[in-house]
């Protein structure tokens, strides 16, 4: 376990070889929208995002909704369940034709 943990870390700090970040306009276009997402490598979650904030996702059989919103160029998203309520922002990039944060990847 520690050491997925550190790989884990290490791919979290480690600079991408060609990386565009999207500016605000970029990320604001993006959403509302449905994705297919992954994460950690590990696994897909399936994500609905509507217009009106709120999120729906379902993965490994389990579903949970929440609420997303764009902050600079960042995603920020609440899950009622997975994060208890705890809100997550991540900054966004595009890279080998992907849209890529810290921990997750999906393509747009």
């Amino acid at each position: 376990m520690r050491f997925a943990v550190l790989l884990l870390s290490i791919a979290l700090c480690a600079s991408p070889a060609v990386a565009e970040p999207l500016k605000p306009a970029d990320v604001k276009r993006l959403f509302p929208g449905s994705y297919v997402v992954r994460i950690f490598n590990s696994f897909d979650l399936k994500v609905t995002m509507r217009a009106n904030g709120t999120i729906l996702g379902t993965a490994k059989g389990r579903s949970d909704k929440g609420t997303w919103s764009v902050s600079g160029n960042q995603l920020c998203i609440a899950w009622a369940t997975w994060t208890k309520g705890r809100k997550g922002c991540s900054a966004l990039r595009r890279e080998d034709g992907l849209v890529k944060g810290r921990g997750f990847y999906f393509k747009a």
